[in-house]
């Protein structure tokens, strides 16, 4: 399988581009650096936000009531969660989380946006500076 075919949170690939970038130039090093900086993949990127793989416990409201699965990654525009419950696009569920750093549980309003076996795509409504915080707390720490 070459690089392109490889899931991005392959760790080869990461350890492929450390490799390249510890073997440029000093020159080479801040031209790439330039062209990142001015945005020469920003629309090569299919989201807006980097998704934070994890692993982590969350509860969330549907029709049913209140329910849990897994959060399998999180980014500040949104999560993926592993569930069986059955929920439609459109729906908008509160989803709550309790990131190791922070002393109570942080609830977002979300909505549905994508559908899978495995679960649901939840998009974030908009998050104040505490929902921030906690999601930047779980990216960083898991």
């Amino acid at each position: 399988m070459n690089s392109s075919e490889m899931p991005l949170h392959d760790l080869t690939i990461t350890h492929q581009l450390f490799q390249l970038i510890v073997e440029m130039s000093e020159d080479e090093k801040r031209s790439l650096l330039k062209l990142l900086k001015g945005g020469a993949l920003k629309n090569k990127r299919r989201r807006q936000h980097f998704r934070k793989l994890v692993h982590m416990p969350v509860r969330y409201t549907n029709r049913a009531g209140l329910s849990s699965g897994v959060i399998r990654d999180i980014s500040m525009g949104g999560a993926f969660i592993l569930t069986r419950r059955g929920f439609s696009l459109g729906q908008n569920p509160s989803v709550s989380f309790f990131p190791a750093t922070f002393e109570k549980t942080v609830w977002i309003t979300g909505d549905v946006v994508r559908v899978t076996p495995q679960g649901i795509g939840v998009s974030f409504r908009s998050i104040n500076e505490i929902q921030k915080a906690a999601v930047i707390s779980i990216a960083s720490t898991q």
